[in-house]
């Protein structure tokens, strides 16, 4: 006997809306990850997180073949099968899965298909944050199908209805079920709905011909029989809770009151958004002109979308930084746990840096929510956090010091203290207010305003994203918030006019002199600032001095708020010129930008940082006034393709292959890994100035290397399902060339390539044709009007234009 084996089952595509909660379908036909239940991975509460009411052991679908039964999974004899006792109910041999998020599809040993999806529209939140998933089936006999499910409740009752099981139990307020229902229905011929307790009895009572109705209370069965089928799965679970006990729900509950009442309204707009969501997967994923293994692994990114993120009943978006994933039992333990946030951590800044101009592609109400929220968070005065960001300023503190020698009091008398900071901020000018927050931790507060990229990282995200969407509104209300980030590092933390890179900047040098001296906070005494004042996103890896990646982002961050600020009528304006000419001179070794060098101690880092041109990306992305020329950009390129890039092991953060570096520490295992988040913005920067063979080189590794063990639609960094490669979907407009100013009501196109691929605008989405030097485009959703490369284009659904 020969056996092949391979082992694919690590992630596949989650079903599921936007914030809902979700199931996967992986490559053996069975459901893994249960999360709807406001439990697993997106809970807050750690004791929700290790809990799962169902399995992939507790749910089956097969059919009925000449008087025998499959179970269609590729796993091993379960749900009632048998080769002894019940020998015609036996599982499946092979199976062929295609993950293309939003869809799966199954192939059954050439018997019988399933299309599984959940509806995912671009532009259309409510109908993409629906709890459904949809499981399509289809063969070429009349046949039966079953689909089973266990009672997620442990004091449960199922209601049984002509072709619905609905499922309630008890439990407690403090359950994450709590006054919640999760339901099943089939559509089809000759339709049932059937409860029982044993697996095993329901088949031998099937067999014989005499099923009962209810015979129990912990299976629930519905089937139907035909050439396509249809089963749902839709659920209704409110009590999302926070860590403070908040209880704060889900974005359907403005809408729907039960399980049975998103049923409903499935059920009675199942053509409009299956159609919809088939529209958006086909054509995506029928591309012309682009290699399928591309399209593929961009598309990968849609399912984070989905398993990662929160949408509250109040409408707040977010995205895990990293998921925590503790629900494989083909892992390392019963709840293994995979590396990542072992508390909350949703819309880190420096990540949706590269994050949310995909999100944004998709929906960017949902990308405005972030914004607008994050700057309803930066730093104010009379907090506690801006009392220890203040003394964080070694300039601050020794006049504190000063202050409360004569009047101790100060320290334990709350005005006292407020106004003594306000009154030494005065003298020193040294003023944090205005700073952004690094992430959203538990109970939706702040962790801390630690990082140096950052503010300039939220000026660039909220300019992107007032541009493509032209919201003037959205433009006029957060400017101050962005203006204000700006002039908070420019106070305090800039050296000839660029951010200046101080210690503690980095974990890998806060682990070692903790560790010399044995003492946790040793890092807030040895370091020049008490707090970490100078973090940025490679956070493990200790900068000094001035760094390109947040000289870059700054530049840019000048020249958007520059450009804000004209639009505005407002009269604020940077000079960038003389910034550029300074980071030329500090930085450049005529090859590329070294990583680090501070003109105080004159110790520098030469090795080669990927993600160095962060900022000119932003530029291009913006239309900014460019720092950057060609053949320094062609330079960086080649010299990350020469001294980052392996075939092995993809772009490293960092080019050096030394052990400590030159701040004596150990170097960071940061810097000696690819990021595929890295990995993905570098493709997208290098589509969008014609380097493609080099963008294709490294999106070729990650393909090759996530395919491995069905990873490839779970990205790993800090945690699971990381957010940062959502950057991906960017690689759409980067290879159609595609620029977006709503601002002027302007789009530009480059038409020097030859494709077919979705488009993908603020208002509307539909068909891009380029050929030949012409543009057509066709709109499926929405609709758009402004000019297109110049020319005035109006467009309605299903109305198309070349030109």
């Amino acid at each position: 006997m020969k056996y092949k084996y391979s082992y694919v089952l690590d992630s596949g595509v989650p079903l599921g809306g936007i914030g809902t909660g979700s199931m996967e379908i992986r490559a053996d036909g069975r459901l893994y990850s249960w999360t709807i239940f406001n439990n697993g991975g997106i809970a807050e509460r750690n004791e929700d997180r290790y809990r799962y009411f169902l399995t992939e052991f507790d749910s089956f679908f097969a059919y009925e073949e000449q008087k025998t039964v499959r179970i269609l999974q590729a796993y091993d004899y379960y749900f009632g099968a048998n080769p002894y006792t019940r020998p015609w109910i036996r599982p499946i041999r092979e199976i062929e899965f295609i993950g293309e998020p939003p869809m799966a599809y199954l192939n059954y040993d050439n018997k019988v298909k399933l299309k599984a999806f959940s509806p995912l529209i671009p532009l259309d939140v409510r109908n993409s944050s629906l709890p459904v998933a949809i499981f399509k089936f289809n063969s070429e006999k009349n046949t039966r199908f079953f689909f089973g499910v266990n009672n997620p409740f442990e004091k449960g009752q199922i209601e049984i209805k002509e072709d619905m099981v609905i499922f309630k139990g008890e439990t407690t307020s403090d359950d994450p079920r709590y006054q919640g229902n999760l339901c099943i229905k089939v559509i089809g011929e000759d339709v049932s709905a059937i409860a029982y307790n044993q697996i095993f009895d329901f088949w031998d009572d099937y067999r014989s011909n005499s099923l009962v109705k209810k015979k129990g209370d912990n299976l629930g069965i519905v089937s139907g029989k035909g050439n396509d089928l249809t089963f749902i799965i839709t659920w209704f679970f409110p009590n999302f809770v926070l860590k403070d006990g908040r209880k704060v729900g889900h974005y359907y509950e403005n809408f729907f009151n039960s399980c049975e009442e998103v049923m409903d309204y499935v059920v009675n707009n199942l053509n409009y958004l299956e159609e919809k969501t088939t529209q958006f997967h086909d054509l995506f994923y029928n591309a012309e002109g682009i290699e399928s293994w591309i399209v593929d692994l961009i598309g990968a990114q849609i399912a984070t979308l989905v398993k990662s993120t929160w949408l509250t009943k109040d409408g707040f978006f977010g995205i895990w930084e990293g998921y925590f994933d503790t629900s494989d039992y083909r892992k390392v333990g019963k709840y293994p746990y995979t590396g990542g946030p072992e508390n909350t951590a949703l819309n880190t800044i420096d990540v949706l840096l590269y994050a949310l101009p995909g999100v944004m592609l998709l929906f960017p109400e949902l990308a405005k929510n972030i914004v607008r929220d994050l700057s309803n968070r930066a730093l104010k005065e009379d907090t506690p956090e801006y009392v220890l960001f203040s003394l964080a300023f070694p300039e601050n503190l020794m006049k504190y010091k000063e202050e409360v020698k004569k009047d101790p009091t100060i320290s334990t008398d709350l005005k006292k203290l407020y106004d003594t900071i306000k009154k030494i901020i005065k003298e020193t000018g040294k003023d944090p207010k205005g700073r952004m927050p690094h992430y959203i931790r538990h109970s939706l507060t702040v962790d801390t305003y630690e990082r140096v990229d950052i503010n300039p990282e939220f000026v660039l995200l909220y300019y992107l994203i007032a541009k493509y969407t032209g919201d003037r509104e959205f433009l006029t209300s957060v400017y101050e918030v962005a203006r204000n980030a700006i002039e908070s590092i420019m106070r305090t933390q800039t050296l000839d006019g660029l951010p200046y890179l101080t210690l503690p900047s980095g974990i890998e040098w806060m682990r070692h002199v903790n560790n010399m001296l044995k003492v946790s906070d040793a890092h807030k005494i040895l370091g020049y600032h008490t707090l970490a004042l100078s973090m940025q996103t490679l956070d493990d890896w200790s900068w000094l001095g001035f760094s390109p990646y947040v000289s870059f982002l700054w530049i840019a961050a000048l020249e958007a708020l520059n450009e804000a600020s004209k639009l505005l009528n407002n009269l604020h304006n940077y000079e960038v010129k003389e910034l550029t000419e300074k980071v030329n001179k500090y930085l450049w070794n005529g090859e590329y930008y070294i990583n680090w060098y501070d003109p105080i101690s004159n110790l520098r880092d030469d090795s080669l940082n990927a993600s160095q041109m962060t900022g000119d990306w932003y530029v291009q992305l913006l239309g900014l006034p460019e720092f950057l020329d060609h053949e320094k950009r062609k330079s960086i390129f080649s010299s990350i393709i020469k001294y980052n890039y392996t075939e092995e092991e993809g772009v490293k953060n960092g080019s050096s292959n030394k052990e400590i570096t030159p701040l004596g520490v150990k170097l960071s295992v940061q810097s000696k890994t690819p990021w595929s988040g890295i990995e993905y913005y570098l493709a997208s920067h290098m589509f969008y100035n014609g380097f493609d063979e080099y963008a294709k080189k490294i999106l070729r590794n990650v393909y090759e290397r996530y395919e491995l063990a069905g990873n490839f639609w779970n990205h790993l960094k800090w945690g699971a399902r990381y957010m940062r490669p959502l950057v991906a979907i960017n690689i759409v407009h980067a290879i159609e060339g595609i620029r977006v100013n709503l601002l002027n009501n302007d789009v530009n196109i480059d038409k020097r390539k030859n494709l077919k691929w979705i488009l993908l605008l603020p208002t509307a989405w539909g068909l891009l044709t380029i050929n030949n030097g012409k543009i057509r485009m066709r709109i499926y959703h929405g609709k758009f009007k402004g000019k297109i490369n110049g020319i005035d284009v109006a467009l309605r659904e299903n109305e198309e234009i070349e030109f």
